[in-house]
């Protein structure tokens, strides 16, 4: 009886979700948020095509849940990985309880490998950092986040203060800013063209 009963508590604490839906013109992206904070392989790549279908092109990386200290792009025996810590996720969920927090780091990692970072193997560099923030930014934008939800997750995990492989955090929030407002700014272009 006692194990019934902790199975079906456990049973509706894991199916409490919310859809969420975007407010993008261009495609219907619905995606399906575990509110206990979990984000599974399959809601991982959910997040992972939706990116790549704004962006219009098709994933040439894989996306592996690994041994890493959060997430990462890499490259390794000639193919490409987006490599995340589950863990790490789990709490970077777990304090902006959001969705738009894990689908930045992600759209941040694939901005990586979009702009060539991985295949020059330097490291991480301010530089390149935010330029893979301004990606984010704009695929953020093209997926229904607000401004303030696409930069929330890096009140959190960025330093304020800059370091020699990243930029300080009010540089990478602004950075985010300029990739949001490129894709406002193409939106309404597109619109008023429409018209």
């Amino acid at each position: 009886m006692k194990l019934a009963l902790i199975t079906a508590t456990l049973l509706s604490i894991s199916s409490f979700a919310t859809a969420r839906t975007s407010q993008s013109a261009s495609i219907d992206t619905r995606i399906i948020y575990n509110d206990s904070l979990e984000m599974s392989v399959s809601t991982a790549r959910e997040m992972l095509s939706e990116i790549m279908t704004v962006v219009g092109l098709h994933a040439n990386f894989e996306l592996k849940e690994a041994k890493v200290d959060n997430i990462e792009a890499s490259i390794s025996r000639r193919k490409r990985y987006i490599l995340y810590n589950p863990e790490y996720i789990r709490w970077v969920n777990n304090i902006t309880k959001d969705k738009w927090a894990a689908m930045a780091l992600l759209a941040h990692e694939v901005g990586h490998h979009l702009n060539g970072h991985t295949i020059k193997r330097s490291g991480s560099k301010p530089a390149l950092e935010l330029e893979a923030d301004e990606f984010a930014g704009f695929v953020l934008y093209k997926l229904g986040a607000s401004l303030k939800q696409s930069q929330e997750v890096m009140k959190y995990i960025a330093m304020k203060e800059a370091s020699r492989t990243h930029p300080a955090r009010n540089s990478r929030m602004l950075a985010i800013e300029n990739g949001w407002n490129k894709a406002a700014n193409a939106n309404e272009a597109t619109v008023s063209v429409k018209r």
